[in-house]
């Protein structure tokens, strides 16, 4: 409410002070002029509904008296915040018809259709940009909650096998592992949710060092060449998520070997020996990894191999041309 109100306070000061109402405009301009403003207020709360009574009052105000462009300004705001595309429209044209009487077609209708459609297209692209956040601090939710939570699990399991427990601690720690699992679930679930629908990632070296608390062999972080800030952070989740992935699917003890190779692309591999029946599918994470990866212009690809589980991504390296062949084990 606080940031609608230095908004609407804004608005209202430049639209005074262009004179776009004045006292000798008399009663009905000054009712006119406050039906265009003070919805400004709950814009974020009934945006169709404030651009839909800003729209009309600025017509009638626009008809009342001579127009000036800033008469429009409270409607240019309102669509700043509608999502309905029809529904812009359709205040464009109002306004737009609405101005041609006293400016005629250029001056008039075209500018006003062509301030509106800015104004709209402004607010689209801030919307679509915190949709892409939002999906990218769920998708970070998922990672972080599925990592520390598979860590958990592996030591329960593992203290379950070969620890000296009595019945009761047996009980205990099987409820335990029931409610990790579902946890686990639970993420996943809500994470579909946000994609119907600090920024800071995890770091790295701590992710693999709670691994290799929880039992993951690995000899050395693998070594990240400079890369653009979008592909890091995913080249970052990949190998963690694989990190995450052998640890939970294999046990303590599993070694995991990354080889990080740079050319004109990224290429990072991860294997480890292969334990049972190859697994179907890539998982939850995988998945959600292999989209990014596509988006990015790379492709993620995952499966059994030589009696290892290969999972492997390609990603674009244009900063890293430097460190070419540059590997990590």
């Amino acid at each position: 409410m606080r940031q609608s109100l230095v908004t609407t306070a804004a608005a209202a000061a430049v639209f005074f002070a262009s004179g776009a109402w004045t006292p000798h405009q008399g009663w009905v301009a000054a009712l006119l002029s406050a039906v265009q403003l003070i919805p400004l207020l709950w814009t974020r709360r009934a945006p169709a509904l404030v651009l839909v009574v800003v729209t009309l009052a600025t017509a009638g105000h626009l008809l009342l008296d001579q127009p000036r462009n800033t008469m429009y300004v409270p409607v240019l705001l309102a669509l700043y915040s509608t999502p309905q595309r029809w529904l812009a429209a359709a205040a464009a044209l109002i306004v737009g018809g609405a101005v041609f009487p006293a400016k005629g077609p250029f001056d008039g209708t075209v500018l006003a259709l062509t301030i509106c459609a800015v104004a709209w297209l402004l607010g689209a692209e801030r919307r679509r940009a915190l949709a892409d956040r939002a999906e990218r601090a769920a998708r970070r939710l998922h990672d972080t909650l599925a990592q520390t939570t598979a860590v958990m699990l592996v030591q329960a399991e593992t203290l379950r096998a070969v620890g000296d427990l009595t019945d009761a601690d047996r009980e205990r720690l099987d409820t335990l592992l029931a409610a990790g699992r579902g946890a686990l679930t639970l993420v996943r679930r809500t994470l579909d949710d946000l994609r119907e629908d600090s920024e800071r990632a995890p770091d790295l070296a701590e992710v693999l060092a709670r691994l290799r608390t929880a039992g993951l062999v690995l000899d050395r972080d693998p070594v990240l060449p400079a890369l653009p800030r979008p592909v890091r952070e995913l080249a970052e989740r990949f190998v963690a998520e694989a990190a995450v992935n052998a640890l939970r699917h294999n046990g303590p003890g599993v070694r995991l070997r990354l080889d990080v190779e740079v050319g004109d692309r990224l290429t990072i591999t991860a294997r480890n020996p292969l334990k049972g029946t190859p697994r179907a599918g890539g998982g939850y994470g995988l998945a959600g990894l292999a989209e990014q990866a596509a988006a990015a212009g790379g492709v993620l690809t995952h499966g059994p191999r030589d009696g290892e589980w290969v999972v492997s991504v390609e990603l674009p390296a244009a900063a890293t041309r430097s460190r070419t062949g540059s590997r990590a084990a």
